[in-house]
């Protein structure tokens, strides 16, 4: 054992997970969890000990769960607002998280509104593909020659590329578009020698030629992996959107906004805004903080204060369900194009 403790000396477990997670940690039935009006089975867990989950610790372990505010804004989330600071801050601040879900939160110290929205593995590299993982081989970010077409992409690892992570998707697709290889509904509308058709008449984009590839094969961009992310996109901008609309706010009126999450460190905010992924508001607004979940959970672990405020903070978030909510499918669909049906939104 590295840090030379035994299992019955941990008298103190702390967990940070989304509302699925939680429920089944704890064998709790999660059916229901789907269903309206979208309420997790509890929200918070003070009454659990270790033995209840039966974890390898000490029995009779204090189980600190950070409480889940609905179906699909879980504890990770109350988490990472604590770790952010959200909570306290006198100006309007947007949380968010990127993952499968991306789970906002806008507020501040007078107000917390949080809301999911299902932007699918699209941001980890699923359902493309050419998509991978942030892994040895995958392009996390590129620029692209506009008059020649040729891209430049920064390889983990350094080595040949093998695909695009999360990062390097939102680099390419924002680097297309701003060199007019794509147009608004991610067709490509230029020729060239990396533009290359399937036997269907589909285009693509070639990221990396065989002999340049790890693989050995060809590295293709197809326009359904591009239908896929802005979809993806699309969801994360009308969610917030949404939230800010509902509260009549505007975009302006954020003075600044966290992002978590595995992809949030690796993100280019100005190729996210050119794509109309996020707000466009100046990047000096913007400030990555990675795993939030993780430090807000830690936290937890070493102060009481900390876990009183967590669960504080559960206790205050409004929960936005936007599958219920009458305009959000009209704001998806506007913003499932690049950048925006609106193009005011994202002028500079």
């Amino acid at each position: 054992m590295e840090a030379a403790i035994e299992p019955e000396e941990i008298v103190r477990v702390t967990l940070g997970a989304n509302t699925t997670m939680t429920t089944l940690f704890f064998g709790v039935h999660a059916e229901y969890i789907r269903l309206e009006p979208y309420v997790p089975p509890f929200f918070n867990a003070h009454t659990f000990t270790a033995k209840d989950a039966s974890l390898p610790v000490n029995p009779d372990a204090e189980m600190l769960c950070a409480p889940s505010v609905g179906s699909y804004v879980g504890g990770d989330i109350t988490a990472g607002v604590f770790s952010s600071g959200v909570y306290k801050k006198d100006t309007l601040t947007l949380f968010i998280d990127l993952g499968t879900n991306g789970e906002i939160v806008l507020g501040n110290s007078e107000f917390l509104m949080s809301c999911a929205c299902s932007a699918g593995p699209a941001f980890e590299g699923g359902e493309i593909s050419c998509g991978m993982r942030a892994a040895n081989g995958a392009i996390e970010a590129c620029t692209i020659d506009e008059a020649s077409m040729e891209i430049h992409p920064s390889v983990i690892g350094g080595g040949k590329p093998l695909g695009l992570c999360g990062s390097g998707l939102i680099d390419i697709i924002g680097e297309l578009f701003r060199c007019g290889i794509i147009n608004a509904k991610g067709k490509f509308v230029k020729e060239g020698k990396r533009i290359v058709k399937d036997e269907y008449g589909g285009a693509g984009y070639v990221v990396a030629f065989a002999a340049d590839s790890e693989s050995g094969k060809d590295v293709v961009l197809n326009e359904s992996d591009l239908d896929n992310f802005i979809r993806a996109k699309g969801a994360i901008y009308s969610a917030i959107r949404t939230m800010l609309l509902s509260l009549d706010f505007s975009q302006d009126d954020i003075e600044e906004v966290f992002v978590a999450g595995g992809i949030g460190s690796g993100i280019d905010i100005d190729h996210a805004i050119i794509i109309g992924m996020f707000p466009n508001i100046p990047l000096e607004k913007y400030r990555y903080i990675g795993n939030s979940s993780l430090t807000g959970a830690y936290s937890m672990l070493v102060s009481n204060g900390a876990a009183a405020k967590v669960a504080e903070i559960g206790g205050a978030v409004t929960y936005l369900e936007l599958s219920s909510h009458p305009s959000y499918m009209d704001e998806f669909v506007a913003a499932c194009f690049l950048p925006h049906t609106d193009a005011g939104l994202f002028a500079r």
